[in-house]
């Protein structure tokens, strides 16, 4: 008889948690631990991914301060790294970076403290002669922090923070012109945020403005249209976001409490399907929880580098398969 209640207790709570989970769970399994990234440990870098080949730039190597410009290529078929020509523009953190065709484009960021040490400076970077050129710089008023993506071979931005508060701005960079041009605003002002795009979609969520967010939305960049979209499961700040075989996956990152290192580091990773308009939950990240990592895509293969827990930086290099 208490084995029978015992057994229709559990029942009963299972079936209530899955009631009050609506994404599925399955966990990735396919982690490896690669080559260590050579350059100084860093958090709030910058990355740009070009054929096999990613790149690693900028960033801070204190917990504050101790800013950096170099450059790095690590080249995925063989797990090794080479130095290349600095960044020319100032040392900084939360930089953009992307690649359309064979340049990559890197600009904006900050340094500590904020206040009028934001950047607008915008630079193109030839991959193939390993050289800089200065190009349009950027015309909106927030300049850290933003989230960018390429679709259509036009780079794409929104949100970020400027000298007193955030900003909801969207903006689309052309290079065969190089100008910016202005877009409807993002229906959120928030900083901290995930982003990834899918298609012609931009997508971007979560992110800090007065607390710890999960709602999403979705950006058309034919209709110029926003809206919104399912929650990710967990409400976070400085996670990262990156889209692989058609689905956007959010990873790591902390719930804030609104204090520096306040609250909790994050370890997992959650993929959202633009299908179903579902999300996953898809375990935890091995290598602990973490924000301000580096995070991009080779070959079907979700990578992360670097980032910082409340003890240090990191210079670790994770790969995952879905």
């Amino acid at each position: 008889m208490k084995v029978t209640i015992k057994l229709y207790c559990l029942i009963i709570i299972s079936l209530f948690l899955i009631s009050c989970t609506d994404y599925e769970i399955t966990p990735i399994t396919s982690w490896k631990h690669s080559n260590s990234f050579p350059g100084a440990a860093r958090a709030s870098a910058t990355s740009f991914v070009y054929g096999d080949k990613a790149y690693i730039c900028l960033g801070r190597s204190g917990p504050k301060y101790d800013f950096l410009k170099d450059v790095w290529e690590y080249d995925s078929k063989t797990d090794t790294w080479t130095q290349k020509a600095d960044f020319p523009g100032a040392a900084r953190v939360k930089a953009i970076g992307a690649v359309i065709g064979n340049k990559a484009y890197v600009g904006l960021g900050a340094i500590a403290p904020y206040a009028g040490n934001q950047f607008g400076d915008f630079w193109e970077y030839d991959i193939a002669n390993d050289s800089w050129k200065r190009l349009a710089d950027f015309p909106g008023p927030g300049k850290n922090d933003l989230t960018c993506v390429v679709i259509d071979n036009c780079i794409y931005v929104t949100l970020g923070f400027d000298d007193t508060g955030f900003v909801k701005q969207t903006y689309k960079y052309n290079p065969p012109t190089n100008t910016w041009t202005q877009l409807k605003d993002c229906p959120i002002v928030r900083t901290a945020v995930a982003g990834f795009a899918i298609g012609p979609d931009f997508y971007v969520g979560t992110g800090y403005q007065s607390g710890n967010y999960k709602d999403f939305y979705k950006y058309d960049t034919q209709q110029d249209v926003w809206s919104r979209i399912a929650d990710a499961p967990e409400a976070k700040v400085l996670a990262k976001g990156l889209s692989m075989n058609g689905k956007g996956y959010v990873l790591l990152g902390r719930h804030w409490d609104g204090t520096i290192d306040g609250g909790k580091l994050l370890s997992s990773v959650d993929r959202y399907n633009p299908e179903t308009n579902t999300w996953t939950r898809c375990g935890d990240f091995p290598g602990g929880g973490r924000q301000n990592m580096v995070v991009f895509t080779i070959n079907g293969k979700g990578y992360i580098v670097g980032g910082e827990d409340d003890a240090e930086r990191k210079s670790d290099v994770w790969v995952f398969e879905p």
